[in-house]
C-alpha cells in the first residue's frame, strides 16, 4: 500500500509530465549540429548556453563584446566566434565562417546560437577539435552531429575532455552501424550517469533484505532477493522508457535543469527511505515514479542531436538497449556481492543506513549544485 507520504511524489511527477516546454542547455553541456548539403558543402550551428559562451569569448578569444541589451556583436567584420574550433578534411585544415550570434531564450535560459558554413570539402571524413577549450569547465560535454541531408542519415559523437576531437565520415552509414552507435551511447550514458548509478544502488540496497514486524531481515533465499531486484528494475525500464520516448519525440518535454534537479532530489529521497522506511516491501513504487524523471534526462542526449525521424527512431531503440545493457551490468556486479553480504551483521548499519547516508548527502550537494547553477560538484 503507498503511504500518503509518498502519494505526494507521485501526484507532483504526474503533474510535470503534462508539462511541455522549450528545451534549452544548462552551463556544461552544448550541441555542434552539421549539415552535409550536397556538394562537398557543410553548413552549422553551435548550441550552448549565454553564459558559457560569454566565458569563452571573453577567456578563451576576447573577440566579442556584449551590447547593453546582451546582445553578442562581432569586435570586427569576419571575427571568429568560434576560434576553438578547428576542423581538417583528410587531414587539410578547413576553414569556416561565422555569422552573426543569435540569441534564443529557453526554458533554461538563453542561448547563444553560432551558425558557420564550412568551405567546401572533398575527403572522406572530416575531424573537429576544440582546442583551448576546456579550460574553463573541464567537466563541458559537447553533443555532435552530422546529418547527411541526401539520404537523411544522421551520425552522432560526444566532444570531452578527455577526448577533445571528433572524427566522422562523410557517407551514409548503414542502419546496423547506427544501431551499434547509439546503443554504445546509452550504454557509456548510464555508466557515466553517476546520478543513474548511485539512484539505482539506492534501490538495491534493501532488495536483499525484507521487512518484517518493524525493521529489516535478510531475504531466505537467492531467489527471492532476485526477484526483488527484478522488480525494481522492470519498473524502472518501463518508466524511463516511456519518457525517454516521449521527450526524444517532442511529444512531451520539460526544462533539462528542472529534470537535472529532480533527478538529484530523487537520489535523496530513496537514500533516505532506507534509513527511515516509508515505501518497505514496494521499492519498485519508487523504481517507477522516479524512473519517468530518468527518461527525461536520458533523452536529453538525443534531443539535442535534432535527428531525422528515421534516424530518430533506430536511435530510440538502440539507445534504450544501450541504457538497459549498461544498468544490467552494473546490476550483475552489485547484486551477487549484496545476496552475499546481506546476513552480516555489519550490512545494515553500515552498508544500507551509511551507505544511504553518504548517497543523500551527495545527491543534496546535487540539488544545491543544480538548481543554482553553481558547477561545484566534481561528478
Amino acid at each position: 500500500m503507498i503511504t500518503t507520504k509518498t502519494n505526494w511524489i507521485l501526484s507532483l511527477l504526474c503533474i510535470s509530465i503534462g508539462v511541455s516546454t522549450l528545451q534549452g542547455h544548462q552551463p556544461g553541456t552544448s550541441s555542434l549540429i552539421l549539415k552535409l548539403e550536397g556538394s562537398g558543402l557543410i553548413t552549422g550551428e553551435y548550441h550552448v548556453s549565454e553564459v558559457d559562451y560569454e566565458t569563452l569569448s571573453y577567456q578563451l578569444e576576447d573577440k566579442f563584446k556584449r551590447t547593453n541589451t546582451t546582445a553578442f556583436i562581432p569586435a570586427e567584420q569576419g571575427a571568429n566566434a568560434l576560434a576553438w574550433m578547428t576542423i581538417t578534411d583528410d587531414g587539410s585544415p578547413v576553414s569556416f565562417t561565422t555569422s552573426e550570434v543569435k540569441k534564443v531564450q529557453t526554458e533554461d535560459g538563453p542561448d547563444a546560437v553560432v551558425p558557420f558554413v564550412l568551405e567546401p570539402v572533398s575527403g572522406e571524413e572530416i575531424e573537429i577539435t576544440f582546442t583551448s577549450f576546456f579550460e574553463f569547465d573541464p567537466k563541458h560535454k559537447v553533443v555532435t552531429s552530422l546529418e547527411l541531408t541526401e539520404t537523411e542519415d544522421t551520425k552522432v559523437g560526444l566532444i570531452s575532455l578527455d577526448d577533445q576531437s571528433w572524427t566522422v565520415g562523410l557517407k551514409t552509414p548503414s542502419a546496423w552501424n547506427q544501431f551499434l552507435i547509439f546503443t554504445w551511447e546509452g550504454v557509456w550514458h548510464i555508466w557515466i550517469g553517476i546520478d543513474h548509478i548511485l539512484f539505482l544502488i539506492a534501490l538495491l540496497l534493501p532488495a536483499v533484505l525484507k521487512f518484517t514486524e518493524g525493521k529489516y531481515r535478510p531475504v531466505d533465499s537467492f531467489k527471492e532477493g532476485f526477484f526483488n531486484v527484478l522488480k525494481v528494475v522492470t519498473a524502472f525500464t518501463i518508466a524511463h522508457s516511456v519518457t525517454l520516448s516521449l521527450a526524444a519525440l517532442q511529444i512531451v518535454t520539460l526544462p533539462s535543469k528542472w529534470v537535472e534537479s529532480v533527478i538529484a532530489l530523487s537520489v535523496v529521497l530513496a537514500a533516505l527511505n532506507n534509513i527511515i522506511p516509508i515505501v518497505k516491501d514496494r521499492a519498485w513504487i519508487v523504481a517507477f515514479g522516479f524512473g519517468l524523471i530518468h527518461g527525461f534526462g536520458f533523452a536529453n542526449v538525443l534531443a539535442d542531436l535534432s535527428l531525422p525521424t528515421g534516424t530518430l527512431v533506430i536511435a530510440l531503440l538502440s539507445f534504450n538497449v544501450g541504457v538497459e545493457i549498461g544498468q544490467l551490468a552494473i546490476v550483475l556486479v552489485f547484486f551477487p556481492i549484496a545476496f552475499y553480504l546481506r546476513a552480516h551483521s555489519l550490512y545494515q548499519p553500515i552498508k544500507l543506513k551509511l551507505g544511504s547516508a553518504v548517497i543523500a548527502v551527495i545527491a543534496t550537494l546535487w540539488i544545491i549544485d543544480r538548481v543554482f547553477e553553481l558547477e561545484f560538484m566534481p561528478f
